[in-house]
C-alpha cells in the first residue's frame, strides 16, 4: 500500500493561531502538490448559545453568510487560487470536522491548537484529542505554532511500538508508508525509534537481538528495503513520552510521527499522550491512524 497525501483540510477559527499556521500549510501544500480545503465551523455552544434552542441565533445578522465571506477573504488572501473549496458549517466543531473529513476523503488535517491543562483535560477532551480519537485521516498538530519553523521538514523521528497485536502491526505499516512519502517529498532524513516494553529490556541500542519482540524483524527489513542504510534505527526502553521527546530534541527533529493510542490504554483522554509529546518536544507531531 503506497500512501499519498493529496487532500488537506485546514480548519480555520480566525484566531492568531490560524494566521500563524498558514505558512506551515502552504509549505506542505506546495511540497505535496495537494488540494486544500479550508473549513470554518459556527458552533453555537462554543459561542455561549444553547444549540437546542430554536432562537434564530445562527440566522441573526446573517451569521453564516458573514462567516462565509470572512472565510473566503481569509482563503483568497493567504492561499490565492490554491483553495479548492472554502466551507462554513454549523454544529459541533469536532462532529462537523470529522464528517467533512470523511465525506471529502481528507488525507491530512492540519490543526494548530491551544494547550490544555490538566483540569480542563479532566473536564473534557480538547478538539485535537477528539479528532485524534475519531478521524482516520492523518492529523498534524502543534501547540507551539509561534516557535515551530514553517520551513520544509529536514529531519523526521518516527516512533513505533510492538506487541503481539496484528492491528498494531498494521498501524506501523501505515506509518512506515506515510514516512516514506514525507521523506521522499521533503528529502528528509528519518530516524525510527523502537519503543520497547519493560519486559524486553536490553542494554544495547542495537536492534540485532530483538527477536523476542513480535513484529520487529519484519519491520526492520521493511525499513532497510524502503530507505536503505540512510535510515537510523534506535531502541529505547523506559517512559514512552520522555524517550520520544528526548530523542527528538537530540536530533533536532522538525516532525515527530506517531500512531494513535488504542481505546482503554491511557486515562484522561485516550489520545492525551500525543498532545503531551507535542507539548514537551516543541515540534509538530503527525499522528497516523
Amino acid at each position: 500500500m503506497k500512501v499519498r497525501i493529496r487532500n488537506i483540510l485546514f480548519p480555520v477559527d480566525f484566531s492568531n493561531r490560524s494566521v500563524l499556521a498558514v505558512q506551515h500549510v502552504k509549505t506542505w501544500l506546495d511540497r505535496l502538490s495537494a488540494t486544500l480545503n479550508t473549513l470554518h465551523i459556527v458552533d453555537a455552544n462554543a459561542l455561549g448559545h444553547d444549540s437546542e434552542r430554536n432562537d434564530g441565533f445562527l440566522n441573526s445578522d446573517n451569521l453564516i453568510s458573514k462567516r462565509t465571506a470572512d472565510l473566503k477573504y481569509f482563503s483568497d488572501h493567504y492561499f490565492g487560487e490554491n483553495v479548492a473549496r472554502h466551507t462554513v458549517l454549523s454544529g459541533g466543531t469536532a462532529d462537523e470536522i470529522e464528517d467533512f473529513a470523511k465525506r471529502e476523503n481528507i488525507d491530512l488535517i492540519m490543526l494548530p491548537r491551544n494547550h490544555q491543562n490538566l483540569g480542563s483535560r479532566i473536564l473534557e477532551d480538547s478538539l485535537a484529542a477528539k479528532l485524534l480519537e475519531r478521524c482516520t485521516a492523518s492529523i498534524w498538530v502543534t501547540e507551539h505554532i509561534e516557535d515551530v519553523s514553517p520551513s520544509p521538514v529536514h529531519r523526521i523521528l518516527c516512533s513505533v511500538h510492538f506487541e503481539h497485536d496484528v492491528t498494531l502491526d498494521a498501524q506501523n505499516h501505515r506509518m512506515l508508508q506515510t514516512v516514506r512519502e514525507l521523506a521522499t517529498t521533503f528529502q528528509a532524513t528519518v530516524t525510527f525509534l523502537l519503543v520497547i516494553s519493560g519486559a524486553v529490556e536490553e542494554s544495547s541500542g542495537s536492534v540485532t537481538h530483538l527477536q523476542a519482540v513480535a513484529g520487529v524483524e519484519p519491520f526492520v527489513a521493511q525499513v532497510h528495503e524502503l530507505f536503505g542504510s540512510s535510515a537510523e534505527i534506535l531502541k529505547k526502553s523506559g517512559k514512552v513520552i520522555t524517550d520520544i521527546t528526548d530523542t527528538a530534541k537530540q536530533m533536532a527533529a522538525e516532525l515527530i510521527v506517531v500512531g494513535r493510542t488504542r481505546p482503554g490504554t491511557i486515562g484522561l483522554g485516550v489520545q492525551t499522550h500525543i498532545l503531551k509529546i507535542d507539548h514537551a518536544a516543541r515540534c509538530a507531531v503527525l499522528s497516523v491512524w
